[in-house]
């Protein structure tokens, strides 16, 4: 999906920080910001706190919104679509070392280990993306 968006590639790299869209099944949107991690396959890592209402949002309602921050100048917009699952199968974030190395600085700031964000963040969520915007 992400093929002919270079642009958006690489700030899904390299920002460290999104803000996901869920929406309850009543059809109350939810959006917090999150920290993600871009795979190869072209689909979103998220590890979320459980419970929270993205996970129960989740579990009622697939689909998400995605998006970063622009250049507060109406520019720079980058919003990704989507249908996202909570995917047990998935490692934890001990056993997936780009998503630490993305944020080691920012572990390193709050003082956190690699478990102390497993235990705070248990919840893989895998996001598949539909659409681009930016």
């Amino acid at each position: 999906m992400l093929n002919n968006h270079t642009n958006a590639q690489q700030r899904l790299r390299d920002e460290p920080i999104g803000w996901l869209t869920t929406v309850s099944a009543a059809g109350k949107p939810s959006t917090a910001p999150v920290w993600f991690y871009l795979e190869d396959d072209g689909t979103v890592t998220i590890y979320s706190k459980d419970p929270s209402v993205r996970v129960e949002n989740l579990t009622e309602n697939d689909q998400v919104t995605l998006h970063l921050e622009g250049d507060g100048h109406g520019g720079a917009i980058v919003v990704l679509n989507g249908t996202a699952v909570i995917d047990k199968t998935m490692r934890p974030v001990t056993s997936h070392p780009a998503f630490l190395a993305k944020y080691q600085t920012y572990l390193d700031r709050f003082g956190w280990s690699a478990q102390d964000f497993t235990q705070g963040y248990p919840t893989p969520i895998r996001v598949t993306i539909t659409t681009v915007r930016g």
